[in-house]
Parts: C-alpha cells; sequence; structure tokens
C-alpha cells in the first residue's frame, strides 16, 4: 500500500507514568501497591458548560449513557482529593523538574507562567468530572531520518483512574491511579512516513523521555494515543494502543477500515475509537473538541523562571547507548534487553564501582538472569539496588562466581544474604590447593586434557573462577 498516495497523516499523544514517590496533587503515594479498598463510593457524574457555554459533545455522550460509578478507596494511596472533597494540593514540586527537562530535551519553548486547566472527562475515570493538565511545553521537535518531527506541546497532567469491572451500567474504578502524575507529549501531524516509521518514531519519543530516569515502563504505565487520517476521509483518534509495537498494525487498519467506508460512499466519522489487542478497533464516542477546557481556580499559576535556572538537563538516552556500546563493549542485543528493565543507568554506576567486573557480565546479570529466575520459578524480583550491589561486591572480590549468579540471586530474593546464599547452596570458594586436589584426582581417571577441563569444571562449576582454573590444567605437562 502507498500511504504517501493515500495522504496518511498521523498524530502521536503518548503518556508516560513518572517514577515519583508522590501524586500530582497530594501527598499520597503513588505505588498502587495496595490490593484491598478501605471504603467504595457511589457517584453519578453530569456534563457542564464551559466558559464559552458550549457542553462537549463527548461528554453529552457519555452523560446520555446513564452509568453509575463506584469508586474503591485506599488507605495510603487515596485522600479527599481524588474523592473531590478537598482542593488540590500545589503540584509535586519533582514532577514538575522532570516534565520541565523532558520539554527541554524535546527543544520545547517553556511558558513564563504555567496554568492547570481542567478537562471535562465524565467517563467516570475522574471523581470530579474533570481531569487537571498543564502546559510544560511548546513548539518542539526532535530530529528522525535527516526530518524534524514537531511536537506541538508536552502537558503534565493526573492519571485517571483504572478500571476495575463494569456490570450492568454499573462501573467500578480503583483510585489508586487517579492523580500520579503523567506526562502527555502530542507531535505535530506526521506526514511522509510508512507506519513501521511512524512506530519507531514513538519508540525514539520513549527513548528521549526516558533519559530522565523518571519514567515507569510497567505494564499500563506508558499508553499511546493514535491520530489517523487519510485523502477523502477524517481525523479519527485511537485510544488506549498498550503496546508500541501495535502502533503500526493499529494505523495499518485504520488505513483499511477508512477505505473500506469511503468505496462504499459512507462518510468516515470524526470519532474517538478504542484499540483492540489485534490491531481492530471499535467506536468509543464522538470526538471531543475545545469546549471541554476550562481553568482550574483552586491552583495559582506557577512561575518557571526560578526552576529553569537550577534545572539539569540529563544526557540524551540515544548517546548513553552510544557510550554503552563504546566504553563497555556492550552488544545492540544485550542494550535492547537491558533497556527493557528498570536497571539500564544502574549498569553503569556497578560498572564504575566495579571494574573488574566485566560490564558484560553486570549488564547479562541485570538484563537476562533475573528475568529468568522471575521466569522459571515464577515470582517477583524484589531486589534492591543495594541488595544487587552486595551481590556484585561479592563477585568482585571472588567471594561468589558468575556461574552461580542464578541460584545465589534466588536466595537473596527470598531475603537470604550473600553469606547465607552461599553457605546453604554448599558454595564456599575454593581455595587453590583444593582446586589442584580436585585437578590431581580427576586426572587419576581422565587422561584426556580437554575431557579432563570439563570433568573438572563440573566438580568446581560455581565455587571457582573458571578461566583460573582452565588456565591451571593447561600448565600440566
Amino acid at each position: 500500500m502507498n500511504y504517501k498516495e493515500l495522504g496518511l497523516k498521523v498524530g502521536l499523544e503518548i503518556h508516560f507514568q513518572l517514577d515519583v514517590d508522590k501524586k500530582l496533587f497530594c501527598d499520597c503515594s503513588s505505588s498502587m501497591k495496595e490490593k484491598e479498598p478501605i471504603a467504595i463510593v457511589k457517584r453519578k457524574l453530569h456534563p457542564v458548560a464551559s466558559e464559552l457555554g458550549e457542553v462537549d459533545v463527548a461528554a453529552q455522550f457519555e452523560y446520555l449513557r446513564n452509568r453509575t460509578f463506584f469508586y474503591e478507596v485506599f488507605k495510603n494511596e487515596s485522600c479527599l482529593v481524588e474523592l473531590d472533597e478537598e482542593p488540590p494540593h500545589n503540584p509535586n514540586e519533582e514532577a514538575l523538574k522532570v516534565a520541565l527537562q523532558i520539554a527541554k530535551l524535546f527543544n520545547c519553548r517553556i511558558p513564563e507562567q504555567i496554568f492547570v486547566m481542567r478537562k471535562t472527562v465524565i467517563d467516570g475515570s475522574n471523581t470530579s468530572g474533570f481531569q487537571r493538565t498543564m502546559i510544560i511545553g511548546f513548539d518542539g521537535y526532535f530530529e528522525f531520518k535527516g526530518k524534524k518531527i514537531p511536537i506541538t506541546q508536552i502537558c503534565l497532567e493526573e492519571d485517571a483512574a483504572a478500571i476495575d469491572r463494569e456490570e450492568n451500567g454499573n462501573v467500578y474504578y480503583k483510585l489508586n491511579r487517579l492523580g500520579i502524575p503523567l506526562v502527555e507529549i502530542d507531535t505535530g501531524v506526521i506526514e511522509g512516513f510508512e507506519p513501521k516509521e511512524i512506530e519507531e518514531i514513538a519508540y525514539q519519543i520513549f527513548l528521549i523521555a526516558s533519559s530522565t530516569r523518571k519514567i515507569r515502563k510497567q505494564i499500563g504505565a506508558i499508553r499511546q494515543d493514535v491520530n489517523v487520517s487519510i485523502s477523502g476521509g477524517e481525523r479519527v483518534e485511537i485510544k488506549g494502543v498498550q503496546k508500541l509495537s501495535l502502533i503500526s498494525k493499529v494505523i495499518e487498519k485504520e488505513v483499511e477500515r477508512q477505505l473500506e467506508l469511503i468505496k462504499k460512499g459512507e462518510k468516515v466519522q470524526k470519532e474517538t475509537r478504542a484499540a483492540k489487542e489485534d490491531g481492530t478497533t471499535e467506536f468509543m464516542r464522538p470526538l471531543p473538541g475545545a469546549e471541554r477546557m476550562y481553568p482550574e481556580t483552586d491552583i495559582k499559576p506557577i512561575k518557571t523562571e526560578d526552576i529553569l535556572k537550577n534545572l539539569e538537563i540529563p544526557e540524551l538516552l540515544n548517546k548513553r547507548i552510544e557510550r554503552y556500546e563504546k566504553e563497555y563493549k556492550l552488544s545492540k542485543s544485550l542494550i535492547e534487553s537491558l533497556l527493557k528493565t528498570d536497571y539500564f543507568f544502574f549498569f553503569e554506576d556497578l560498572a564504575r564501582k566495579f571494574p573488574k567486573i566485566e560490564p558484560t557480565v553486570i549488564a547479562s546479570v541485570l538484563s537476562s538472569t533475573l528475568k529468568e529466575i522471575e521466569r522459571k520459578e515464577k515470582v517477583e524480583i524484589k531486589l534492591k539496588e543495594e541488595r544487587l550491589i552486595e551481590f556484585f561486591d561479592a563477585l568482585n572480590r571472588g567471594f561468589v562466581f558468575k556461574e552461580a549468579a542464578y541460584d545465589i540471586l534466588k536466595k537473596m530474593n527470598e531475603g537470604k544474604s550473600v553469606e547465607e546464599a552461599v553457605k546453604e547452596l554448599g558454595l564456599i570458594p575454593l581455595t587453590k590447593e583444593e582446586i589442584l586436589k580436585i585437578i590431581e584426582e580427576t586426572r587419576k581417571e581422565v587422561a584426556d586434557k580437554k575431557k579432563l577441563i570439563g570433568v573438572v569444571l563440573s566438580k568446581v562449576r560455581g565455587r571457582a573462577n573458571i578461566s583460573e582454573v582452565i588456565k591451571m590444567i593447561e600448565k600440566l605437562s
């Protein structure tokens, strides 16, 4: 399919949860770890007219669905702010700084004052009937294949409540996600690219934003909305593309859908559609308009001059990836694996702290070994950075060896110290004399040197440095 001839135009809206401790407009925890609600609050929501006296068509549509909303309240992860019973507090300073860093990385202009706005949303995902949002940067861009990709605006806003279930017109939402700081990055119209290239553009946006070290990567923490149109069609907003790898398929399917309607002589409607896992979509509601925005009167404008004076701009992730290849000799595949973990930046801290350990060993443990433990043992990795430092310190001083990393880290994930894990597993390091004794005893049974190496290594694995053992055997006459 020739997408240029079809006049394909795409706009991306990419949302990233920020990895900060507190919510955007209160002091509640943003960890989302609590499972059992302490209360449930029942609400109905109604649309209101904007300052210009207009009612947003999308809000009116949601109201006519006549649904009742139930909100699950969590002890430390929701409060009266989320219930819209208390005015919002001043915005989270850390979240604001991270959002400004992201805006700077995208070459955005920063407003002298930031105004918090209310955006009408009455699908139940906000108890108040609106979402608070603020423009942090505008008129930005980044380079992709020699072209400037326009960034129209970057917003810092509160995430919506997470839907739990829906039954017979009753919708249940969890309030612990409502209010988590969320950065939305909006591109301008992207033209002249294939769907796969647009998917790459979305990935580049993720990489640039991730340069701050403050982007969450858990399932649901990154969400993509895709606006698609072709010549003779209309702009259609497709919400909730959960996987980056689905973007190209969603675009292709939407182009096919619009082409089919045009061939039948039917009008393509401006509307919002929901993405499905196979790339197809279904109708959600009419496309919202500008009528749903109005000022937040409970929060003063924020002056940016003083914040920007002390704002540090982080190294671009693409530059860091290049350094990892050159300085640490990591392969592209290993870097890609590392990027999918929470330890991409932590890798360099470890590599600098323990220069005697091969960087590829550190990267492999962080990207492969820990994942393998999760997959095989069906457990969640709970090891914090200080516990991993404990392991790599033991590896650095020769108390443990890389071949035993899986077993030792598995024990450490259960709460054991390095010493306790080594003792339980029977992996106390062998002395040089003990290794030589094993070699000599094995030589009596195995004459061939190649076979001898294999047998000896099987006996000392996890208790000695393999390369040193091989050298000891090779020195034998």
